[in-house]
């Protein structure tokens, strides 16, 4: 199913979910039936009219008390329900037909009409950001708007005194017995200015000026920018340029300059590079000598926003532009400095991997490098959709590709609540920063139509409609129950810093059952799944890095676990069903449903029996296993492989051998060099490893392989053994895999000679 990924950031309610614990699990679920049954019960009122409504005065003191508490605690938990899906409008405010406040009906989607309504009250933030609000006849209502970014304030989303359009209504019942303007999708809302001709007289003040010169708003809006006030800053000069005349060019490429810096603030970067472009005043125009500093500023800004988009080509041409207007521009040349790197990084995956990790922090995630695609294309995979596949041949440890985040969400980062979203349509849940990341998404796509294009692309699990992406109004019509949905089918969980990290805290006791962090990567999001796949990922920052676990051919797929293959083949196989809705036919897969029914079930019984045994007894340096414990591991072991020793096993890993393997080795108190040679080479032939020895060296073949720490570790107490008993040649062969192994796993070799003392 093309376009998949590993939602490590989601709890699958259904089952429990990594991180929420069944207790957890099951109190969320009741929560959504209950919302359920109360959205249910909402239905019967369909069509009809609201009764008993909050007056105006009672609406300002609601939301003025609303204001006074929020805040009062350090970190709140904010719980919301992504209720049942509905598109987002995708007509103009000009085609709609207005409807009155008087007009609206519960539980209806108001199709065809457009609400122009002023707010009145003080705005805050629950779950979603909500004001009081009036008609142009006086009739007042709440308003609530969802899915909007939770670190800019309600004072910028919906201010005191502002005009809004409200395309297509949603109107319906609250918990609270009250009654809202629910708007799911902030494209829905549009802002307006007093002077727009569709607002209705009776919410315009009287006393605006029409006549106003371009000038003016100019001016406005620079003293809005220099006050950080962006979102007012963009509506001052947007007026300017309407008010421009035919003869004030200049002044019109001088306000899309402007216009262009303050979307660059915003990170609205096709915005910018529109406006940034439209501002490069031709030659021969009576900017005079001016013209070469004037443009010099227009392609710098051309170029931060190309660069921001990844498009380093065009960047690399509006830096030059720069150094031809105005040789020596310092700026001109650090940006193309920095450009040069990105266009090396993408064209021929040049990284230098060690500078990146020193580079990335906590406070830091976020960094500053290109994407590598040009191994990898996505093409069609049969039955499983779409897939990504090798465009040339690839060696085991090489890089596949390197793809910076499209939005990632990290645990050390602002955010002054807890969210929750549960999604009634699919039953999933997502708490703290994976529940962030729809927040971040959205907000990306609602000024970027390209960037809103590639994300939509990627597999939604079958959501209906699909709508084409569209600027509409002055935002993309960003449908924001599909981005959930796509999230949730493509969201990779990733560590706060970066993998080495996150294997230095398992390596010291402090492994955590879920991620914090979570985001999107499109290009990896097209692989599909294979417990025992031939590529790897780990993450510095924002940056995932692919590896090659084995030989890839040219045109291969490209392929990688969604679940880990685990001692419980059953629970792999359910997840994948219950999320993704199809049954892994892997060399593991296949073998695991292998044999009869007894068979089956005797492997089931001792994959359990391991389970407690490891689960009871922690082999660890300071605290070893009981003797009985170890006895009873080792029984365990001959009567495994005994289970596992049909052909249907054979080339195929045997993960839950090798986890056993592990814990036996590090149980033993006083383990012999020639015994742990024995044991850690028996775990990398379970973890589907060739082991060759040739004279005083080792061979290693990937062909069959599944890489993951245990293997690393294996290799590791191997090469201690050998070292031990003076066999040089063979503890190097064992510690040059080890390094191998260790960069494919984890990105890069920072930590490694901290973890094993080398």
């Amino acid at each position: 199913m093309g376009g998949f990924g590993l939602p490590g950031s989601m709890m699958a309610a259904a089952t429990g979910g990594a991180g929420g614990g069944a207790d957890e699990a099951k109190l969320m679920m009741e929560l959504m039936e209950q919302e359920r049954e109360r959205l249910r019960a909402a239905k019967t009122r369909k069509g009809q009219k609201a009764q008993n409504k909050r007056s105006r005065a009672d609406l300002a003191e609601e939301f003025s008390s609303m204001r006074r508490q929020a805040g009062g605690f350090a970190m709140e938990v904010r719980r919301t329900y992504i209720n049942f899906a509905y598109p987002p409008s995708i007509r103009t405010v000009t085609d709609l037909t207005p409807i009155t406040i008087s007009e609206l009906r519960l539980e209806t989607h108001h199709t065809g009409k457009v609400l122009f309504l002023k707010t009145f009250g003080t705005p805050t933030r629950i779950t979603a950001v909500q004001n009081a609000v009036e008609d142009e006849f006086g009739d007042v209502d709440r308003i609530a708007v969802y899915n909007t970014d939770p670190l800019a304030s309600p004072d910028v989303i919906l201010p005191h005194g502002a005009i809004f359009a409200v395309k297509e209504p949603y109107y319906k019942g609250t918990a609270d017995g009250g009654v809202q303007i629910r708007v799911d999708h902030p494209s829905d809302i549009v802002p307006l200015q007093p002077q727009d001709a569709a607002v209705p007289p009776a919410l315009a003040p009287r006393l605006f000026e029409l006549d106003k010169p371009a000038t003016f708003f100019k001016t406005e809006g620079n003293a809005a920018y220099a006050e950080k006030h962006y979102e007012t800053a963009i509506v001052a000069y947007t007026n300017a340029l309407e008010a421009c005349g035919e003869s004030e060019a200049l002044l019109r490429y001088d306000i899309f300059r402007n216009r262009a810096m303050v979307n660059l603030c915003l990170k609205r970067h096709e915005r910018t590079l529109d406006d940034a472009l439209a501002a490069i005043i031709p030659d021969g125009s009576e900017a005079g000598e001016k013209l070469k500093e004037l443009n010099n500023k227009a392609y710098f800004r051309a170029g931060r926003a190309a660069y921001e988009l990844g498009r380093f080509s065009d960047a690399e041409s509006y830096y030059l532009k720069m150094s031809e207007l105005c040789p020596g521009d310092a700026d001109a040349a650090k940006e193309l400095k920095r450009t040069k790197l990105r266009l090396q990084e993408a064209s021929a995956g040049v990284y230098d991997f060690a500078a990146m990790s020193n580079s990335v922090s906590k406070k830091r995630p976020h960094l500053d490098h290109a994407s590598f695609t040009e191994k990898v294309e996505v093409r069609d995979a049969g039955n499983s959709g779409r897939g990504l596949f090798a465009k040339t041949s690839i060696k085991a440890g090489e890089v596949i590709l390197c793809e910076k985040a499209f939005s990632a969400a990290f645990g050390n980062e602002k955010q002054s609540s807890i969210y929750i979203l549960m999604n009634l349509n699919t039953n999933q849940i997502s708490a703290g920063k994976h529940a962030m990341l729809l927040f971040n998404v959205v907000k990306k796509m609602l000024h970027s139509p390209a960037e809103a294009t590639r994300f939509f692309d990627l597999h939604d699990g079958g959501y209906d409609p699909k709508l084409a992406v569209a600027d509409i109004d002055g935002v993309v019509a960003v449908d924001t129950f599909r981005a959930q949905a796509i999230i949730e089918q493509n969201a990779f969980g990733c560590p706060d810093v970066r993998s080495t990290k996150k294997d230095e805290s398992e390596a010291s006791g402090r492994s955590r059952e879920l991620e914090e962090s979570s985001g999107v990567w499109i290009m990896a999001s097209y692989m599909n799944h294979a417990c025992v796949g031939n590529s790897i990922r780990s993450f510095i920052g924002d940056m995932m890095i692919i590896r090659a676990t084995k030989d890839i051919v040219a045109g291969q797929e490209i392929l990688q676990p969604y679940r880990l293959p685990g001692i419980e083949h059953s629970k792999v196989q359910r997840d994948l069903q219950e999320h993704w809705g199809f049954k892994c036919q892997c060399a593991i897969c296949v073998a695991e449903d292998s044999g009869t029914a007894a068979q089956r079930g005797q492997r089931a019984a001792l994959n359990k029996e391991v389970m407690q045994l490891l689960g009871e007894h922690k082999a660890r340096a300071k605290s070893k296993p009981t003797a009985l414990a170890v006895f009873k591991g080792e029984r365990l072991m001959t009567r495994l492989r005994a289970a596992y020793g049909t052909p249907a096993f054979n080339d195929v890993p045997k993960v839950n051998l090798a986890g056993l393997g592990m814990w036996l080795m590090r149980a033993r108190s006083d383990p012999q060099p020639k015994s742990v040679i024995t044991l850690a080479s028996g775990i990398l032939r379970d973890m589907g490893f060739g082991v060759a020895e040739h004279g005083d060296s080792v061979d290693f073949d990937h062909t069959h392989c599944h890489v993951d720490s245990i293997a690393i570790d294996a290799a590791m107490h191997a090469a201690e053994a050998h070292w031990v008993l003076g066999q040089m040649g063979k503890s190097a062969s064992y510690v040059r895999f080890a390094r191998k192994l260790y960069i494919t796993a984890l990105g890069e070799i920072c930590g490694f000679d901290e973890r094993y003392h080398k």
